[in-house]
């Protein structure tokens, strides 16, 4: 897969979830990609080059906070934003992380975190 500039990776569980994340990212200027587990993300890091990953924190098979460490391995620099209904991050696991948005998703604060974190 080809290196993309200006894409979001959202990593999330529920499609549902991606749609409406991708459609906000979309009326902005951006463009978004889809992993539904930790395990497709972290493949999908290894070929893409994301400006930012929004990232569940609660998923079956590896949780968000797994994945994200394993996606610090391989990129250390990039930024990552943890997405959850309910904050529960101690926290070294919270320092994975730039930022976090509750669910559900708030327009506004969703796009004022990509724009802070995509310059």
């Amino acid at each position: 897969m080809a290196k993309e500039s200006k894409c979001i990776l959202v990593v999330d569980d529920e499609p549902i979830n991606f749609i409406l994340l991708k459609a906000i990212l979309e009326r902005s200027g951006y463009t978004a990609q889809y992993a539904e587990d930790g395990y497709k993300a972290i493949e999908m890091v290894k070929d893409n080059d994301f400006q930012l990953i929004i990232m569940d924190i609660k998923m079956p098979k590896m949780s968000g906070v797994e994945t994200s460490r394993q996606i610090k391995a391989i990129n250390p620099q990039i930024k990552i934003i943890a997405s959850s209904a309910i904050k529960a991050l101690n926290d070294e696991e919270y320092s994975l992380f730039c930022n976090f948005i509750s669910k559900p998703i708030n327009r506004a604060q969703l796009i004022e975190l990509v724009e802070k974190y995509t310059k």
